[in-house]
């Protein structure tokens, strides 16, 4: 019984996301082919068209900055780790080396 109320549940909530991509599907119309089309029919609105290509070329863009600039921290933080304990590993052998001689 109580797997059938999930599944319901689950049905409900997937009928119910459908319902409203339907109800507001008419906002969503946009596309990148309506710039070409209003830039032919109203140059007026040469600067809205601009504002398409820019907004395009962000949201395109800014998955990758964020992937590299995130990859970029990461490498340049093991980078200094290593190069830290290579550091710290010839200053304690030469150390060694000082105290037997002497």
């Amino acid at each position: 019984m109580l797997k059938m109320n999930r599944h319901y549940r689950l049905l409900a909530r997937l009928l119910l996301v459908l319902v409203l991509i339907g109800v507001c599907c008419h906002i969503a119309e946009a596309c990148p082919g309506c710039k070409d089309a209003l830039a032919e029919n109203d140059p007026n609105h040469v600067r809205m068209v601009r504002g398409y290509f820019w907004s395009i070329l962000f949201m395109m863009g800014m998955p990758f900055a964020l992937v590299g600039t995130f990859g970029a921290y990461c490498y340049l933080e093991v980078r200094r780790r290593r190069f830290g304990q290579q550091g710290s590993g010839q200053q304690g052998s030469g150390q060694q080396e000082d105290e037997t001689a002497g």
